[in-house]
Order: structure tokens, then C-alpha cells, then sequence
């Protein structure tokens, strides 16, 4: 492009080229998306599209760019340095901002586009760009990751690995979306190693939308169409154009009028439960203690992928409960959860898998997958009293309403876990 720029005939027959193309067309405008430009050639590439600005403004036309994604002036990666967002902004209708590929083929497994990250990008844009010229990229797709190997995702692609696999999302609260662990068919390595999947659906590019009202931008610019995950549509209608459709009913025997609906509903939309049969939650069943264990671990983004594919051989493992065993759809949380000092089980070597959990162990359990520390416990007071206190002081339970070792049902196993969530979002 530095020759494009710099070559007064090159430059004059690019924009000719292109006010042509879009009148042969009756195009609206043109999109300008140039990266990995030189910064010495910032001044020549804001002088190039002022002279395309001029000439399709002869024929109503409009011009939006591309802007590759910075949080402060000086970051030197892929020739963000070569744009002039300030002087660029003068003779654009629309500022579109790339704010997506946080992670890529050269960073280790991570979002594709954390809201906090796209959050700092808008702080930095708003100040030299109109934010009503500024619109936001928004992410349809996923980064994969597995030691040498990195791969793109379409959702429709995610869909058919959850279906293939029988594997699990995750979500990561405090980084607003999900992502997944499979070990792929085609994997010819030896041993094979589980691929680490982030990927952007409904679920994360709420947050973002909800950035894009909270400092009044343009709006959003999507990469890419096609093959997306069809409820991020609806997350659009509620967000940005202030339709709200209701809640979707994930469950026949979870309805809007039951107790815990919302928090039920929350897990289902983040992808941690999904019923025994797909349509059936059975909220008022009591929950085990494997149970619990699953949805708290997954909400939180634990990593279990060492013990979930049993074809990984695990060096040095011995597994310490004498009543679980490998090949039990349980076994990878246990055994992840014993890694992390989550559980340490009973005295006689057991972990008890479907015995029924009482309230204040399932509080315990979100907590401590969540990584929240709620303190030691005071001299000569019960064990459970700083789990008490946490939930009392964040509004999870009433004081007269706690009672630590009542057995709990799976629908408040959901309401435990959802607003353990939350603290942490």
C-alpha cells in the first residue's frame, strides 16, 4: 500500500477505480479496510482517503473504514500506528473498529473479544473520534487452539462439535463468554491433545452491545455473516432497537411463574445445564454432589481437559476416592476439583458422589470454583460461618432464611450458582 499512497498516479486511479465500481453498482459507499500499514506513511494514507471522501461525495456515496483495534496511541502491532484516528474520523461516515481478535494465531488460548478489552478500546476512541461515527466490531465466530495447531470456528461448526463430542460449554464470568475442550477424530498425534475452543455467541456480544449504549455510539460493524449463532440476532432486537421478546422456555417443567425461573434459565442460556432429556429440568428433585460439582466448575471456566478424554495418558495420577472411577461422566470434575483444593472428600477415602448436598456445601462448592475467598474461619465458630456471611452480605439469602444444612434442590442449585456468577461479572 506505501507505494499506492505515495505514487500521485497510482493514488488517482485506486480512487477513480473505486468511485467507478460503486456507481456501476449503485453500491451505498465503499468500506476502506487497509491494515499493517507503515507509520511513516499515517500523514499519506489520511491524505488518500480525503481525496476518496471528495470524490465520492460527487455522487452521494458513502465511505466507512476499517480501523484496527488500539487502547492507546503508541501500541506497535500490525501497522495500527499507520492511522490517524483523529484525522481519519474527519472524512468518514461510519468509524468501524476492528475490536476483535484479542485473541489470535500468535496469543495463547483466550477470547476472541473480551468486553473489558473492547470497553478500554471505546475509552481511548471516544476521545479522538465522534462517537456517533464510532461503530464497534462485533464478532460471529471462534479461535481454536492445541499446541501447534490454531483454527478458526464457525458456531455452526461449535454446534456440530457439542453434538459430536457429547462435550460441555463452559463460561467464563469474568470474561463474558464461553468457550469448550474436544479432542478432535482427526487428530493423528501421539499423544492427542485437547483443543481449547473461545468463541463469540449471544452470550458474549450482550455485553458488548450494552457498551455501544452506554457511550452513545453509532453502532456495530459484524464479522462475519453466515453460519452465526441465530439467537444473537435476538440479542441485537433487545439491546439496540429495545425489543424485548421475553425469555426463552429452555424446559417444559420450568416455567415463568416457578421459582428460580430466571436463574434456571440464566444456566441454560450460558449452555451449563441442559436437562436430563433436553426438554426436562426437574427443578424440585434434590441435587447430588456430582451434580453440583459439574455445573459450578463449567461456570467458571475450569479446566478439566486433563481428565475428560480418556485416551490422554495422565502421568503420575492416582486417583484418591476408592467409589470413583474412571469412565463415570463425574470422574474429570472430581479429579479436577481435588487438583484445584476444591473437595478433599470424607474420611474413610470416599467423595460420595450422589449423596444429596445441603445448602451451605453447595454455596461452598460455587465459591470456591468461582476463586472467591470469603475468609478464614473465626475461633470456636462453626466451619460454615464465612460462606453464611457472604451469602447474607451479597443479598443471596435472608438471615432467618439460610439454615446451612437443609438438602437443596436442583433449582436453587442453579439460583446459588447464578448469583455466584454474577458477583463475579
Amino acid at each position: 500500500m506505501s507505494g499506492l499512497f505515495n505514487d500521485p498516479d497510482l493514488k488517482k486511479s485506486s480512487i477513480q477505480n473505486i468511485v467507478n465500481k460503486v456507481r456501476e453498482f449503485d453500491y451505498d459507499g465503499i468500506d476502506i479496510d487497509y491494515e499493517g500499514l507503515k507509520s511513516e506513511d499515517k500523514d499519506a494514507f489520511t491524505a488518500y482517503i480525503k481525496d476518496l471522501r471528495e470524490a465520492l461525495n460527487k455522487y452521494n456515496k458513502k465511505l466507512t473504514i476499517a480501523i484496527q483495534a488500539k487502547s492507546y496511541p503508541d501500541l506497535k502491532k500490525y501497522g495500527d500506528r499507520g492511522q490517524d484516528w483523529a484525522e481519519l474520523s474527519k472524512y468518514v461516515d461510519e468509524f468501524r473498529i476492528m475490536t476483535y481478535d484479542y485473541g489470535w494465531k500468535g496469543s495463547i488460548p483466550r477470547p476472541v473479544a473480551p468486553d473489558y478489552w473492547v470497553e478500554d478500546v471505546i475509552k481511548y476512541a471516544v476521545d479522538h473520534v465522534p462517537k456517533e461515527k464510532i461503530y464497534i466490531g462485533i464478532a460471529f465466530y471462534g479461535y481454536g487452539w492445541s499446541d501447534d495447531f490454531f483454527s478458526s470456528y464457525t458456531y455452526d461448526t461449535i454446534k456440530l462439535i457439542l453434538n459430536k463430542y457429547g462435550v460441555d460449554f463452559q463460561y467464563d464470568p469474568a470474561q463474558r463468554t464461553n468457550r469448550l475442550f474436544y479432542v478432535s477424530e482427526f487428530d493423528t498425534r501421539d499423544p492427542v491433545k485437547p483443543h481449547e475452543v473461545w468463541f463469540e455467541n449471544h452470550v458474549s456480544i450482550e455485553p458488548k452491545l450494552d457498551l455501544v449504549k452506554k457511550y452513545e455510539l453509532g453502532g456495530i460493524a459484524i464479522w462475519r455473516l453466515g453460519k452465526e449463532d441465530e439467537k444473537n440476532w435476538r440479542v441485537i432486537r433487545k439491546v439496540l432497537k429495545n425489543q424485548p421478546i421475553g425469555d426463552p422456555l429452555y424446559f417444559k417443567d420450568v416455567l415463568p411463574s416457578d421459582d428460580y425461573f430466571t436463574e434456571i434459565t440464566r444456566l441454560a442460556d450460558l449452555g451449563i445445564v441442559k436437562g436430563y432429556d433436553g426438554v426436562t429440568f426437574a427443578p424440585n428433585s434434590k441435587v447430588n454432589r456430582a451434580e453440583i460439582l459439574k455445573m459450578s466448575l463449567n461456570s467458571f471456566a475450569r479446566d478439566i481437559s486433563g481428565y475428560i478424554f480418556t485416551d490422554i495418558a495422565l502421568e503420575g495420577f492416582e486417583n484418591p476416592f476408592k467409589d470413583i472411577f474412571d469412565g463415570e461422566w463425574y470422574f474429570p470434575y472430581v479429579q479436577t476439583a481435588v487438583d484445584l483444593g476444591i473437595i478433599r472428600g470424607y474420611p474413610d477415602g470416599s467423595f460420595k458422589p450422589n449423596q444429596r448436598i445441603v445448602r451451605v456445601e453447595a454455596l461452598k462448592l460455587a465459591l470456591e470454583s468461582a476463586g472467591i475467598d470469603v475468609g478464614t474461619i473465626p475461633t470456636g465458630e462453626d466451619w460454615y460461618l464465612p460462606y453464611k456471611s457472604w451469602a447474607l452480605q451479597n443479598g443471596v439469602y435472608k438471615s432467618a432464611g439460610f439454615m446451612p444444612e437443609e438438602e437443596i434442590t436442583r433449582g436453587e442449585a442453579a439460583y446459588i450458582i447464578a448469583k455466584v456468577i454474577e458477583a463475579v461479572e
